[in-house]
């Protein structure tokens, strides 16, 4: 009989999962893909934080670009390949892999040149990943869903 997994045990075996891919890609050719935290390894139920209060919010922003997280994983692995820098790289990838979804006019100016595929130079890891909403002037309201889930929405 198929085992049932909360949303949150969902989350951290799919963040696993990608993280040994990562690992992988990364000991045989020194690089990994983007791709490989999008569906289906990590369902988007899984990470939508919220929508902008724009009407026609239909466009997925993941408010850390996938380009930082994996450049993150990388530098983690840099360190060391071992099974506690997989946890880390997971842990990492949970805390920071998020969707919002926004208009397509609010995703051109977050797709504009030197904002696309980065944060603020100032931006720490672990820092306020919702900053380049902020800074794009996004107002957006976090999901009942995942409100329930822990997900924090912006601040005032």
């Amino acid at each position: 009989m198929r085992r049932e997994y909360t949303r949150e045990e969902r989350l951290h075996r799919a963040a696993h999962r990608v993280a040994l891919h990562i690992r992988g890609m990364w000991q045989e050719k020194g690089s990994s893909d983007t791709r490989l935290l999008n569906p289906p390894l990590i369902p988007d139920e899984l990470v939508i934080a919220g929508r902008s209060v724009a009407v026609g919010a239909i466009y997925r922003e993941h408010v850390v670009p996938r380009r930082v997280i994996v450049a993150a994983c990388h530098s983690m692995l840099k360190q060391s390949d071992s099974d506690a820098t997989v946890e880390e790289m997971a842990a990492f990838i949970q805390q920071h892999l998020k969707i919002v979804y926004v208009t397509p006019e609010e995703a051109e100016h977050l797709n504009a040149p030197g904002v696309r595929q980065h944060m603020p130079d100032e931006w720490l890891a672990g820092g306020d990943i919702f900053i380049r909403l902020e800074r794009a002037g996004i107002i957006w309201e976090t999901t009942s869903e995942a409100v329930q889930h822990g997900v924090s929405g912006p601040t005032e």
